[in-house]
């Protein structure tokens, strides 16, 4: 496995900030990061219309060149060999973990210089970050523990829509009050159950489970969804649509403008 050398790098990235930025030229320690033992240190540019965003695209840039010349091999190379075992679109990436780093799990991440410079456009920052080469290696692996939960999430998720799909609701409504059992608290699980329940044509339980699975999760586009459906069955029109309102709110797409144009159609019609 090969790593890419940092000196290829800070001249990559010179080259690059020399063709973005104009006179005066850049500063001295752009193109001398230095060398300090048991740390990763690099500089990052970024443009923004403030000095605040554009220090901040500046830093995640420095970043994105630390964590991807420290892990990026490492990163693609797992998730190339599990490939076949994978049919996500968003199989986790080195940007993945870059972005986890960004959120506060990369600790020990430090701005050793910086400057900002006057554009036409706004500003143009040049930021310095050094990260010690034990806190990257903490940070990955509370990323492949995070990632490798996560990816249990989702197959015990593609087990019980399974049983749905293929008309298994007892057998998938006592799956997920399996899981339930086991995490009260998430509120995938307590949409699983709500789905079983509907199908099996228990709506008042099933508007329970997806009660609480939207207590525990406000944002759920399929705890918002779900129970739009099973408030129809109730007989309860007006507040469905307004939970499938709110479903699209969280994760508009061209199908839930189409189902709420027919939601109107329908409240239109009830109305007369």
């Amino acid at each position: 496995m090969t790593r890419r050398p940092a000196t290829a790098l800070c001249a990559f990235l010179i080259a690059l900030l020399s063709s973005c930025a104009s006179s005066p030229p850049l500063p001295d320690w752009v193109a001398t990061p230095g060398s300090v033992p048991g740390v990763i240190r690099t500089v990052g540019f970024g443009q923004g219309k403030e000095v605040p965003e554009a220090m901040e695209r500046a830093r995640r840039h420095a970043l994105l060149q630390i964590v991807d010349s420290v892990f990026g091999e490492r990163i693609r190379y797992r998730y190339q060999k599990a490939a076949h075992h994978d049919e996500r679109g968003d199989a986790a990436t080195v940007r993945d973990f870059f972005e986890a780093a960004s959120r506060g799990i990369l600790a020990g991440q430090r701005v050793v210089h910086n400057e900002v410079r006057r554009v036409s456009s706004g500003y143009t920052a040049y930021v310095m970050v050094e990260v010690s080469k034990k806190d990257l290696e903490k940070a990955y692996k509370r990323f492949v523990l995070e990632e490798k939960a996560r990816r249990q999430v989702y197959e015990a998720e593609v087990a019980g829509a399974v049983l749905l799909d293929e008309g298994h609701y007892r057998k998938a409504l006592r799956y997920y009050r399996r899981r339930v059992a086991k995490e009260p608290e998430g509120d995938v699980w307590w949409i699983g159950v709500g789905a079983a329940l509907y199908r099996l044509g228990r709506y008042d339980e099933a508007l329970a489970a997806t009660d609480r699975a939207l207590g525990i999760n406000r944002r759920s586009f399929y705890g918002y969804w779900n129970r739009a459906s099973i408030l129809e069955r109730l007989g309860r029109l007006r507040e469905g649509v307004a939970d499938r309102r709110e479903a699209c709110r969280i994760r508009p797409s061209e199908a839930c403008s189409a189902r709420l144009a027919a939601d109107r159609l329908r409240l239109s019609g009830a109305g007369r």
